[in-house]
């Protein structure tokens, strides 16, 4: 499986805070069938003030300590980013350390906040894919508005972002809101990737395992290797 959206990277944002939980996370990725890892801190000013080049040191040395254990996966260095105005000047400056390329735009993952949607936000997304920059909305089933506004959520799937919804929120770790969420975009084929998300090795554990056992109990077992696998791929391309 590709895991495309992770906070294993150490020291950088709410991830994991030291290397052997780092590479204690990365163990159990690889232990659930993890064979390509993407990890992508938070981007987000006021917060998390990280930068591609910081972002690429931090990896740089963590890719060796992950060859010194000798660890047999795929890394791939990549960020989440907060939604705002301060994506167009990363954009501008070649920022954004970027998923991969798919459908000849660059693509990257794009969180909204837990609460709310911005106001505008259609607006920043249609700039964006202008510039030839695709979004992947994250964990949408875990914002309060999608939940309640579906329709706001619709607006995005029409301009063409695909969707990538956690892991946990299908097996019910975020509430039975969520689920319902996750289990409605998966019926309709919304869901173009499930991503563990994972942050540490206790309640945000690495888990898409289990959630690609639940996508196959909704949807069937090819569909749920389409987006633990064969759509990621085209993601990171």
């Amino acid at each position: 499986m590709i895991d495309i959206h992770s906070h294993i990277l150490p020291g950088v944002d709410d991830g994991a805070q030291t290397l052997t939980e780092a590479l204690d996370m990365l163990k159990m990725a690889i232990d659930q069938g993890v064979t390509t890892q993407v990890l992508t801190p938070h981007i987000h000013f006021g917060r998390y003030n990280n930068n591609k080049q910081q972002l690429l040191n931090t990896f740089n040395k963590f890719k060796e300590a992950v060859d010194k254990k000798d660890l047999q996966i795929n890394l791939l260095l990549a960020a989440e980013c907060r939604i705002g105005p301060e994506l167009m000047q990363l954009v501008a400056q070649q920022a954004i350390p970027w998923l991969g390329e798919y459908q000849q735009k660059r693509t990257f993952l794009l969180e909204f906040p837990r609460t709310d949607v911005p106001y505008g936000s259609d607006n920043l997304v249609r700039w964006l894919i202008s510039k030839n920059c695709l979004p992947v909305i994250v964990h949408p089933e875990r914002n309060n508005t999608f939940l309640t506004q579906r329709h706001k959520l619709q607006t995005f799937i029409d301009l063409g972002c695909p969707l990538q919804i956690t892991a946990s929120s299908i097996t019910g770790k975020f509430g039975a809101e969520a689920q319902k969420l996750a289990e409605d975009l998966l019926v309709n084929n919304q869901v173009s990737a499930i991503a563990s998300d994972c942050h540490n090795l206790k309640g945000r554990k690495p888990d898409l395992l289990s959630g690609f056992n639940k996508a196959a109990e909704v949807l069937g077992q090819t569909q749920s290797e389409t987006i633990t696998q064969l759509n990621p791929a085209k993601l990171i391309a």
